[in-house]
């Protein structure tokens, strides 16, 4: 092994005992990550697994030198390295035999030059033909006008954003249904681009913004003496804004039961009927709904107009949660960071256990929930360099702050040594008590407040 491969080795070597890898595998999905030179910095044990390769003979060791030794037939780092871009490809592993879905994903710094290349590797997934199946269209990353860059790389979301695509070119509602922060008003928006509506006003309304005893007036207008305060000239109202155009309706299930009928009127007969005003007025839009909640059951509990329903669900859509999408994690990450450090002309990497502690997260709050997260350790991280424990400390301070774990009270004696030795531990014994106390892990973790995947990592620290 050469010298410069042993620093290399030894540099990361170092940076895992001080960050440490987290040590979890995360199921199916596998990472490889190289620097801007293509030489591996570290595998994670999915790939290992996917490949039968071992992360000990990789790191340290250049692309190119790999597929010369035909440990690969080629690489996915090289290429996203000549090309500047995210590229997916399969992949024949020679030295095992395996076969592998890879993509990379660059990571660049302030001046465009990409550090990084974050590559998750799948199973080869074969049709029954035999021939592998490829990523259909459209691809990872769709550029969608007056949007900008669109993230689509798991099946999931590539059915969403295709199915999204065909129906853009009719006038029959959509229903878009999904967890908050998903991306509901993004497929919303490639709908009306993608449409021959594209060049006209695309209207958001939320509707659980509007006072429930305004909705009416604000929505379809009032007439001069409609009511009380009323303007003297009346207004026309939101509907009206987006004449021959795209009205999307944000949270639709907070539309007054009271108001719904007004609603389906609208959309069976595209007319609505201003408040103070017994004259029908024509009205040409197109209307995309959507809602966090379950409308179906709404529906049966009484809350929601089952005709209604009907006439919105014409195509419905659905977005899964990012949790139920780990392959869009990495790649969406990856298009924030790059975003922020060019917005805030910063020059900042996360390390290869960064990218793992993202990964594992389970992202409640979605995409929303990721981008906001990216662009605070753009912002507030100190260092360049951001590592797993700045990630799982920020994920950690994102709730509200609590009082401390009931089992604090039985922690005896007092941490002797400089602060960060105390620190360690402090830590060490709070975790072995949580561990005598509670039976699992997910139980640990949330007396501690922590992530499970820090949990994991903290083990491996003080108890291996």
């Amino acid at each position: 092994m050469d010298n410069d491969r042993l620093a290399r080795k030894q540099t990361f070597r170092e940076r895992s005992a001080k960050g440490g890898p987290p040590g979890i595998a995360f199921p199916g999905t596998g990472l490889y990550y190289t620097n801007g030179q293509a030489y591996t910095l570290g595998v994670n044990s999915v790939y290992e697994r996917l490949t039968g390769l071992c992360g000990d003979e990789l790191v340290g060791r250049n692309m190119g030198e790999l597929v010369d030794k035909q440990y690969f037939d080629r690489s996915v780092s090289l290429m996203v390295l000549k090309e500047g871009r995210s590229i997916v490809i399969p992949q024949h592993v020679l030295k095992t035999g395996h076969k592998v879905m890879v993509t990379g994903n660059p990571v660049f710094d302030e001046e465009g030059k990409i550090i990084l290349v974050v590559t998750t590797v799948k199973p080869l997934r074969r049709s029954k033909t035999g021939k592998p199946t490829l990523p259909t269209p459209p691809n990872h990353l769709v550029e969608i006008p007056e949007i900008g860059t669109v993230v689509v790389q798991s099946e999931s979301m590539k059915q969403v954003v295709n199915r999204a695509i065909r129906a853009a070119n009719s006038d029959a509602t959509v229903l878009i249904q999904g967890d908050s922060g998903v991306g509901k008003e993004v497929v919303a928006r490639i709908i009306h681009e993608y449409s021959p509506r594209k060049h006209k006003p695309f209207v958001v309304i939320n509707a659980a913004a509007i006072p429930k005893e305004l909705f009416e007036a604000e929505m379809f207008g009032y007439r001069q003496g409609a009511f009380t305060g009323a303007r003297r000239e009346g207004q026309p109202g939101l509907v009206k804004s987006a004449e021959g155009g795209t009205l999307f309706l944000d949270e639709i299930s907070e539309v007054p039961f009271s108001s719904q009928v007004k609603l389906l009127r609208l959309i069976q007969n595209k007319e609505l009927y201003p408040l103070g005003s017994g004259q029908p007025e024509k009205v040409d839009v197109r209307i995309v709904a959507a809602s966090n909640q379950d409308l179906a059951r709404l529906v049966r509990e009484g809350r929601f107009r089952k005709d209604l329903f009907y006439r919105l669900n014409v195509i419905p859509l659905y977005i899964p949660p990012l949790a139920k999408r780990k392959d869009d994690i990495i790649p969406l990450s990856s298009h924030f960071f790059n975003l922020y450090l060019e917005r805030y002309k910063l020059k900042k990497r996360l390390t290869p256990e960064a990218w793992e502690e993202l990964l594992a997260y389970p992202w409640p709050g979605n995409v929303r929930e990721l981008q906001s997260l990216v662009e605070r350790l753009v912002l507030l991280s100190p260092e360049d360099k951001i590592t797993a424990r700045v990630v799982a400390r920020e994920l950690e301070g994102q709730g509200e702050h609590t009082a401390g774990p009931a089992f604090l009270d039985g922690l005896e004696g007092s941490p002797t040594g400089n602060l960060e030795e105390a620190v360690e531990e402090f830590e060490k014994e709070l975790i072995r008590q949580a561990l005598k106390k509670y039976k699992t892990h997910e139980e640990v973790s949330r007396a501690l407040g922590i992530h499970r995947s820090t949990l994991a990592r903290k083990i491996k620290k003080y108890f291996t």
